[in-house]
């Protein structure tokens, strides 16, 4: 342990603390997660498209259900058919507070860089939007990123802007202000891509999308989940919030993975061809109860002989069923005690492996939108439209509760013979690494 944490703190740390604190990354995250309220609602004509299906349904309910879903359907536009968009504009957002910029000036930059690089006119008439959709996510990201930046420079470090003086509104002093680095930015954002298509042949949004292939790639695949979500774990066992490291690596292809999951569900396309990784892959599977599975720790701690540990394990119960796990993570503590390393960086994984496989031998549906922020396991059977997703979670529970009673015998032993003596000062300064 003590070679571990020598290796991981020398190289590791240093470079997760970077990440953590990057802008970019920060905005990226913030971006993405923002994301969650486009999704419930387009969720809604994917549920009573599902419902008008269900074998055996009253005539009248699938009548209903068919009636809505009519009503509905422009939603799926709104929300996923422009899924990109609300990327850029929520990126944007966030990366402009980062900038210290006017955020409606970046989100107008951002939206109509995007634009100009993502839709194409038809020879045929119209345009070509297919990357305002989830195709498009990625090109979002980076276009909203290099706008915003271009923006800043004109307006922060080039001070090119136009003052009005005092006493005019703030709303067209804002925009005056920013009317020339908005105007450059887009403009340069255009000549860029008009340069890259000419000189490449290719365009900008295919090119953008090729440059990520191998990370759309290998999140798509068990090795790459089993390797995000080691080094995931890794940092939050050193007490370093690892979901906010690691989420930027992989929240965006989740985003685009369900985006198509509920396009093709929309189609009436087979479970079986849909993609497996998605936010409630991570949320749901992977991080249920929260980082490290530990609602199976919770349980067990609720009938510990231990006082201490049985105390907490009551306390910690109610917010396990929101996947809030920092009263076990730093309660018990979890972070950087080598009792719980292996169980913390084993259970995740057995957990990844349950959902996986059980998805792909269709022991459980796809997800194919994202939950909303309700207790286990409610929004879990909401985004799969699966209630056997409760066969899983038990299994994954009982599971990661095997993993666990070991160790945690070991520190409960602990904890007795320290309660017994009278001495309840123990600190993470105990601890033998």
């Amino acid at each position: 342990m003590k070679a571990l944490e020598r290796f991981l703190s020398k190289w590791l740390l240093p470079f997760a603390k970077v990440l953590e604190s990057n802008t970019q990354m920060k905005a990226i995250r913030q971006g993405m997660m923002a994301l969650v309220p486009i999704t419930l609602v387009g969720a809604v004509p994917v549920l009573f498209q599902q419902l008008g299906g269900i074998p055996k349904l009253p005539s009248w309910i699938a009548a209903v259900a068919e009636y809505i879903n009519n009503i509905t359907s422009p939603i799926h536009f709104a929300t996923f058919g422009l899924m990109s968009v609300y990327v850029a504009i929520f990126v944007a957002y966030y990366y402009a507070k980062e900038r210290n910029l006017w955020d409606i000036g970046a989100i107008v930059t951002a939206l109509m860089s995007f634009v100009v690089v993502a839709v194409r006119p038809l020879e045929a008439g119209g345009s070509d939007v297919t990357y305002l959709a989830g195709e498009g996510i990625f090109v979002a990201l980076v276009i909203s990123l290099l706008s915003v930046e271009i923006l800043h420079i004109f307006k922060n470090k080039l001070k090119f802007t136009i003052n009005l003086g005092q006493g005019v509104p703030t709303p067209i002093l804002r925009s005056f202000e920013n009317l020339w680095p908005i105007l450059f930015s887009v403009l340069i954002v255009a000549i860029l891509s008009f340069g890259v298509e000419s000189i490449s042949g290719i365009r900008v949004v295919e090119l953008i999308q090729t440059l990520f292939s191998p990370l759309t790639s290998l999140v798509n695949t068990l090795p790459g989940i089993m390797l995000i979500i080691f080094i995931q774990q890794l940092l939050w066992w050193f007490g370093i919030h690892g979901y906010s490291v690691m989420a930027p690596v992989w929240l965006s292809v989740a985003f685009q993975n369900v985006d198509a999951n509920a396009a093709a569900l929309a189609k009436g396309e087979p479970l079986s061809s849909m993609l497996i990784f998605t936010p409630d892959f991570m949320w749901s599977i992977v991080g249920v109860t929260g980082a490290g599975v530990t609602g199976a720790l919770v349980v067990i701690m609720m009938f510990s002989k231990s006082k201490r540990y049985k105390t907490l394990g009551r306390l910690a119960l109610i917010p396990t069923f929101f996947s809030i796990n920092e009263p076990v993570m730093f309660g018990v503590p979890i972070v950087l005690n080598p009792r719980f390393f292996i169980p913390m960086m084993v259970a995740p994984q057995i957990a990844a492996l349950i959902g996986w496989f059980s998805i792909k031998l269709g022991l459980m549906n796809p997800f194919t939108m994202v939950s909303p922020y309700v207790p286990v396991p409610i929004g879990a059977i909401v985004a799969s439209f699966d209630w056997r997703y409760i066969i899983v979670l038990g299994l994954i529970l009982i599971c990661s509760a095997l993993i666990y009673y070991p160790f945690f015998k070991i520190a409960e032993k602990e904890a007795l013979v320290q309660e017994n003596s009278g001495d309840q000062e123990a600190s993470l300064d105990d601890f033998d690494f």
